[in-house]
């Protein structure tokens, strides 16, 4: 099974955050963009098989990665969309 981390844009009346979240639940939040995508890479390998969809600041999808073992033998991290 592959797990699903994100990495999305929320605004709050008290801060402007990078949140980094499984599913419903809130794993922590960022001040920068890249703190967060950093963070969310590190739970994604530490998961095995996971995924980390970013977004940018409209919801749109930046990017996603996918980590984990891959049908070829062997661990490998697989990257779709452009990271700027």
């Amino acid at each position: 099974m592959c797990s699903s981390f994100s990495v999305v844009f929320r605004f709050s009346p008290d801060s402007l955050t990078w949140v980094v979240s499984r599913g419903k639940k809130v794993l922590s939040r960022h001040c920068r963009k890249r703190d967060a995508v950093r963070k969310a890479a590190r739970l994604a390998r530490a998961d095995g098989r996971a995924e980390v969809r970013v977004e940018r600041m409209d919801g749109t999808i930046q990017c996603r990665h996918r980590y984990g073992l891959s049908r070829s033998s062997g661990s490998v991290r697989a990257r779709e969309g452009e990271q700027r």
